[in-house]
C-alpha cells in the first residue's frame, strides 16, 4: 500500500507530465474504439444485409446443385427430411424454396428473371420480406399471384392487378408457361435482385414447373448469429453427404468475405500505425520523466531506498498513467459507440446511392462487442508494459554519486 500511495503522489508533482502522458492513451484509445466499432459495424451490416436478403444463415442443396443451379438438381421434399431439419441447436427457423430462371412478359416487354416459390410466411420470417413490400398485398399460403420487384416491374411496366406471363422449362424438360396476376411490388436495396426478382406460392411454383414434392434450397436463420457454423456442422451431421450438401452463407459468398478480411487488414494497420506513435509519445515522456528525476533517484538510493523499491514505484507510476488513459478512453468512446449502434448515421447523396447499388443499406452503423473493447484495451495495456521495462533498466544501471551531480 505505501508504493502505491508513493506511485500516486509522484504522478501529481509534476500534473502536466501526466495529463500529457494521459491524455496520449486516452486519444490512442478513444480513436481505436471508434474507428474499429465503425469497421466492425459495417461487415455485421453487410453480413446482415445479404442474410436477410436471401441466402440465410445456411442452405441445404441436393449435392452438386450450387455448381450446377438448374431445376433438374432439385430434390423431393420428404416428411423424414423434415423431421432432421428441426434437429440444428440455435435454428430458429427455415424456408423452403423452388427456384429456376424463366422469361417473364407483359405487353411488349420481356425479361429473363428468376423465380421463387416461396412458402410466404417462412420466406417473412426469414427475409422480412412483408417489410419490403412498396405496394399491393402480401402473397397467402396457396396464392396464384405473383410479387415482382420494384426495378422488375418499372421495366415491365406493371402495376398492381396487371397480369405476367412467364415462360420457362419446367422439371425435366416439361413446358412451363402460366398467366398471373400482380398482387404486389417488392423493393430490394440491391439493385441486381430488385431488376430480377418474382415471388410466388410454393403451390403455384411446383405447377407451374410441374416439380410436384420438389424444392431446389432450403434456408435457415439462426438464434445467434455467431453460431451459424455450428448449426450447420449439426444438421449436416444429420444427412446423408452423398444426397445433400449444406452451405453456409460464407461458403456460398467467397468472394464477400475475401472483402471483408481485405478491408479488415488496412484498418488493422492503421491501427498498428496509431498504436506506434501513441507507443513512442508514451516512450518520450516517460524519458523526459526519467531525465528530469535522475537527482531524485540518486538522493532516494542515497538515503537507504533499495533499487527494486523504486523500480517497483516507478513501474507503479506507469502502469497508473496506462489505466487512467484506457478507463478514461473507454468512458469517453462507449457513448457514442453505443449511441450509433442504436442510431446508424443514414448516408446521403452519392455514397448512399454507391452502397445500395453493392446491395446493402445506406447506413453507417457501430458494432457492440465487448470484445474488441477487450482487445483496444489489451493492446495499449501490453505497449505500456513495454515502456514500463524503461525505468526499471535505468534504475538498474543508476549510479548514484554521477545521479546525484545530474
Amino acid at each position: 500500500m505505501e508504493v502505491i500511495r508513493i506511485a500516486w503522489r509522484n504522478l501529481w508533482r509534476n500534473k502536466r507530465r501526466t495529463l500529457i502522458t494521459v491524455a496520449s492513451v486516452f486519444f490512442a484509445i478513444w480513436f481505436a474504439l471508434i474507428m474499429r466499432s465503425f469497421q466492425l459495424g459495417s461487415y455485421i451490416l453487410m453480413v446482415n444485409n445479404i442474410v436477410h436478403a436471401y441466402s440465410g444463415y445456411f442452405q441445404v442443396h441436393a449435392k452438386g446443385y450450387w455448381g450446377d443451379q438448374v431445376l433438374n438438381n432439385a430434390f423431393v421434399f420428404t416428411p423424414e427430411l423434415e423431421q432432421k431439419l428441426n434437429a440444428p441447436k440455435g435454428s430458429t427457423g427455415y424456408t423452403v424454396r423452388l427456384e429456376s430462371f424463366a422469361l417473364a412478359s407483359y405487353g411488349m416487354q420481356t425479361k429473363g428473371v428468376m423465380v421463387n416459390g416461396i412458402d410466404p410466411e417462412a420466406e417473412n420470417g426469414l427475409t422480412s420480406l412483408r417489410k419490403k413490400m412498396v405496394k399491393g398485398t402480401y402473397l397467402e399460403p396457396a396464392d396464384e399471384g405473383v410479387l415482382v420487384s420494384q426495378r422488375l416491374a418499372g421495366y415491365l411496366r406493371l402495376v398492381i392487378g396487371d397480369t405476367l406471363v412467364i415462360i420457362g422449362q419446367g422439371y425435366h424438360g416439361a413446358s412451363a408457361a402460366g398467366v398471373f396476376p400482380v398482387r404486389g411490388i417488392v423493393r430490394f436495396p440491391s439493385p441486381d435482385l430488385d431488376s430480377r426478382l418474382i415471388y410466388l406460392s410454393l403451390p403455384a411454383a411446383r405447377n407451374l414447373f410441374s416439380a410436384e414434392s420438389m424444392v431446389t434450397s432450403i434456408a435457415f436463420n439462426v438464434s445467434d448469429p455467431k453460431l451459424y457454423k455450428e448449426a450447420a456442422a449439426s444438421l449436416r451431421k444429420q444427412l446423408d453427404p452423398a444426397v445433400y450438401e449444406v452451405m453456409t452463407w460464407d461458403e456460398m459468398m467467397p468472394d464477400i468475405v475475401q472483402q471483408i478480411r481485405a478491408d479488415s487488414a488496412s484498418g488493422l494497420i492503421m491501427l498498428g500505425i496509431l498504436y506506434m506513435i501513441v507507443g513512442f509519445g508514451i516512450f518520450g515522456t516517460m524519458l523526459m520523466m526519467l531525465n528530469e528525476r535522475t537527482r531524485e533517484f540518486g538522493m532516494m538510493i542515497a538515503i537507504g531506498m533499495h533499487k527494486s523499491q523504486l523500480m517497483l514505484v516507478l513501474v507503479t507510476e506507469t502502469l497508473f498513467l496506462g489505466l487512467l488513459g484506457i478507463v478514461s478512453g473507454l468512458a469517453a468512446a462507449i457513448p457514442p459507440i453505443y449511441y450509433f449502434y442504436i442510431h446508424p448515421i443514414p448516408l446521403t447523396g452519392k455514397l448512399a446511392e454507391s452502397t445500395e447499388q453493392m446491395g446493402f443499406e445506406a447506413l453507417m452503423p457501430t458494432a457492440w462487442e465487448p470484445s474488441y473493447f477487450i482487445a483496444q484495451s489489451s493492446v495499449v495495456l501490453v505497449i505500456i508494459l513495454a515502456v514500463m521495462l524503461l525505468p526499471v533498466m535505468r534504475i538498474r544501471r543508476l549510479k548514484v554519486m554521477n545521479a546525484m551531480r545530474h
